[in-house]
């Protein structure tokens, strides 16, 4: 049947989304089926971006998300910027390893952190340019992408097995709304990149099986290697499909003509294509951990801490399928329909069925095994998320049967039609829709920190941390009840909706643009349903088809100006943010680093720095006393030798901080030229002893005197004779207490120009602060670091630099005295070049 202008699907003026008709003329470039799966993408990617929190839940998420910025700014592996997770209570959180050079490295398969780079790339272009978008948040909308290609990668599967488009559409749907994928295509985890491997290596399995020929097996590989290279263990899950490509170039299913029946002849080709993508993959692998840890099998586990499959089966097993905390039925209890499909999916694809049956046995047994089989933070089975599209996949013989009835009877029969396994098949795909919305609009995180109070960690036994196996006793304690428990104390405040804040602030922008790109895609999909599905070489016109492309973008662009206002990623010229503005408009990348000290906000950098910051600066994220340990002290006394700026950031402590070991490592081994509070945060600038590699040592023996008749005696000075306008200008001293000491003294350092004014000046006390004069030892050589900041602006030309001490507390804070008379001692003459 052909077409005509007056079709429904064409005039979509009926509906309160108006275009004009002209957009609608007939063409014949796309068939009906294209078009359902480009609204289904569009429809599902919108609805992610509507969902999506625009922030991170776990950890992982973190770890993965750093190996994306490091390869994408810095052409680095490192996860320095999280290095503070490497010493946490437990070790489900230590989320990497160390390297021979002492750098943190993440232990995630780097294949999701990888395939997100033109993603990544081409937002930081855009805020390059100006457009100023928040790389991470647009970042963690990429799974949103995956999981909808999933979806319709799942459509293309049910229409190759024999099914019509409306049914590939419905399992889409149901995919991508009714299971666990909605909640982790908010996430930036491995887990629906495998999803999608799997389901594109078993199709591209099933096209070889049926045609014969060689290029899907390759495309089965490369399926594959995706799931190798995201998470190591699913080379089981490889295997099973190895083993199931053998059998089948073992015993066709039927004769086949050409291709097919050399095929036939030689049933270890198959098998040989299906490898070569997996065999490349795996030297890739073990190519990156050699270069990482200089062991090509070592992946960052710590094995010998605890991590491992030594859990008890039945413990796992339980707690993956039935426990009411991470139980697959209660997180989607669309499954349980999966099962009462699974006999007449069995009767129409033996094979597959029993395929999709072992996959699913290795998987859940594979991590019933594992140590923490809970997945830590994380919302439902999430280790069980890639079998989740083949599991829908063995619904089809009955949605096709619920299709046919839905679309060919009145719907005051359909009740009747649909009998009660029907009926019970839609109250649990509505029950799984509900407890996704639970989970997506719901911060799960705050429900599994009130699990933890309920179930305390044992930290005699810190692998134990969380929750146990819930029995069904604790089935009202479940995480899916637990989300409507949050939404009834108070849903704002959890809240997980980056266009409603916590604070009940709601982007309007945002709520309006979303809702009319979504209904407009509804209204599109329910006429394309309407569509008799006989008009395949039909559809409408490119102008049409642009469109529905072009919506999911029109609303992500929207999501994206609006959201990253949020103040968990800062306000605009204040704060840490500020401190970015600033570093970024001064840094020299091949010679600075940044250190952190503010676990809580390394989101901030994360978000604005990439776009303002090129080249990107590496970043070394710190909680303040992890210099305790040696791989961190490794890092800092490598950064003093090969940069030579070092900008040092904290938040929420105050100056000289007697735990913050960072600050008083720098003091005493660097050089500090600036020390500025934005807000709660502050920015330090040090130079770093690089710089003092072609500075003169300079002998002075001064006594300086106080009033009171104490004596400091400057013995000898370092200082490069040579500075560049913007540069710094590193300065040691060494001096002696001659007499104890009843004030604490400061030290001045000043840049002088030939006018006498000072061009960049210093005050500090002895270690920065971290000493006191009336402390100091008498009669013992000491030394004391300074760095003055030069403008950028300088004059270049010769000028004069003086330090001294003055007393503080006394009236006038005088100057201490030199034996001629002098309140300063002269360093020496500095040039400032051009």
């Amino acid at each position: 049947m052909r077409l005509n202008s007056r079709h429904p699907i064409f005039n979509l003026q009926s509906s309160i989304f108006i275009l004009p008709t002209s957009y609608f003329t007939l063409t014949m470039t796309t068939t009906y089926r294209t078009f359902g799966l480009l609204i289904l993408f569009a429809l599902l990617l919108s609805i992610y971006t509507m969902s999506s929190s625009g922030r991170f839940h776990i950890v992982d998420e973190v770890s993965i998300y750093a190996v994306t910025e490091s390869v994408a700014t810095r052409s680095k592996l490192d996860t320095n910027a999280i290095a503070w997770t490497q010493w946490v209570n437990s070790p489900g959180e230590v989320l990497g390893a160390f390297g021979q050079d002492g750098e943190v490295y993440s232990k995630k398969g780097p294949a999701p952190a990888f395939l997100a780079l033109p993603w990544y790339h081409g937002v930081r272009l855009l805020s390059r340019i100006g457009v100023g978008l928040g790389i991470l948040q647009t970042t963690l909308l990429w799974n949103g992408v995956v999981t909808a290609a999933t979806a319709v990668l799942l459509f293309l599967t049910a229409v190759q097995f024999g099914y019509r488009n409306r049914t590939g559409l419905a399992l889409g749907l149901l995919y991508g709304l009714a299971t666990i994928a909605w909640p982790y295509a908010n996430h930036f985890f491995g887990e629906p990149l495998s999803a999608f491997g799997l389901l594109a290596a078993f199709l591209s399995i099933y096209l070889w099986e049926r045609t014969g020929r060689l290029a899907w097996m390759f495309l089965a590989g490369a399926g594959a290697a995706i799931m190798l290279v995201t998470v190591t263990a699913h080379a089981l899950l490889i295997g099973v499909l190895g083993l199931y490509v053998l059998l089948l170039g073992l015993t066709p299913s039927a004769p086949r003509t050409g291709e097919a029946e050399r095929r036939q002849g030689f049933p270890l080709v198959p098998l040989i294509t299906f490898a070569l993508p997996v065999l490349f993959a795996g030297g890739l692998l073990l190519l990156y951990n050699n270069v990482r840890f200089g062991n090509p099998l070592d992946t960052g586990y710590h094995f010998d801490s605890g991590e491992g499959f030594t859990n008890p089966f039945l413990s796992g097993f339980w707690g993956l399928m039935f426990s009411p905390y991470r139980g697959v039925f209660w997180h989607t209890p669309l499954l349980i329909g999966s099962l009462l499909a699974a006999p007449a999916f069995l009767r129409r694809h033996r094979r597959e069925g029993y395929a999709i049956a072992a996959l699913s046995v290795v998987l859940i047994s594979l991590y019933s095994f594992w140590w923490m089989w809970w997945g830590g933070f994380a919302w439902g089975p999430r280790f069980l998320v890639p079998l989740t599209p083949l599991w829908v996949l063995v619904l089809a013989p009955y949605v096709q049967k619920y299709v046919n009835i839905v679309t060919r009877l009145p719907a005051r029969r359909w009740i009747a039609a649909l009998g009660v396994r029907g009926m019970s098949v839609v109250v649990l795909a509505l029950l799984s829709f509900l407890v996704q919305i639970g989970a997506v609009t719901q911060n799960y995180v705050n429900y599994e920190i009130v699990l933890r109070s309920l179930y305390p960690t044992d930290w005699a036994d810190p692998l134990k941390y969380g929750p146990p196996n819930q029995s069904l006793r604790d089935l009202l304690l479940s995480p899916v009840f637990g989300q409507f428990r949050l939404m009834r104390e108070n849903f704002i405040a959890n809240t997980d909706l980056a266009w409603l804040w916590a604070d009940g602030n709601v982007q309007l922008l945002v709520l309006m643009v979303g809702v009319l790109v979504i209904g407009t895609l509804i209204v599109a999909l329910y006429l394309w349903w309407r569509t008799d599905e006989r008009g395949e070489n039909v559809a409408p016109s490119m102008p049409l088809r642009v469109l529905i492309a072009l919506l999911p973008m029109v609303l992500i662009s929207t999501w994206l100006g609006e959201t990253g206002r949020n103040p968990a990623y800062g306000t605009a010229d204040q704060g840490y943010r500020a401190i970015i503005r600033d570093i970024c408009a001064d840094a020299r990348s091949t010679e600075d680093a940044v250190v952190t000290i503010a676990p809580f906000s390394y989101q901030i950098p994360m978000n604005w720095m990439p776009g303002l910051c090129v080249p990107m600066l590496p970043i070394y994220g710190y909680a303040k006393t992890n210099l305790d340990h040696p791989e961190a002290d490794q890092v800092m006394a490598e950064l003093l030798a090969t940069r030579e700026r070092i900008w040092f950031i904290t938040e929420g402590l105050p100056v000289n901080d007697p735990d913050n070991d960072f600050e008083r490592y720098l003091a005493e081994h660097a050089y500090k030229a600036s020390d500025i509070w934005y807000n709660d945060f502050r920015l330090l600038r040090y130079a770093t002893p690089r710089l003092m590699t072609e500075a003169a040592a300079r002998r002075f023996s001064i006594p300086l005197t106080t009033r009171g008749g104490e004596v400091v005696t400057i013995l000898t000075a370092q200082v490069p004779e040579l500075v560049d306008p913007g540069g710094m200008l590193p300065l040691s001293i060494d001096y002696e207490v001659v007499t104890p000491q009843d004030s604490d003294l400061r030290w001045f350092v000043q840049l002088l120009d030939p006018a006498g004014f000072p061009l960049a000046l210093l005050d500090s006390g002895p270690v920065d602060g971290y000493a006191r004069f009336t402390e100091l030892p008498v009669n013992q050589a000491l030394s004391e670091r300074f760095a003055l900041q030069i403008p950028p602006t300088a004059a270049p030309g010769i000028y004069q630099l003086i330090a001294g001490l003055y007393d503080p507390l006394d009236q006038g804070a005088p100057r201490l005295i030199t034996p001629n008379g002098s309140d300063f001692v002269e360093i020496g003459k500095i040039e400032v070049g051009e």
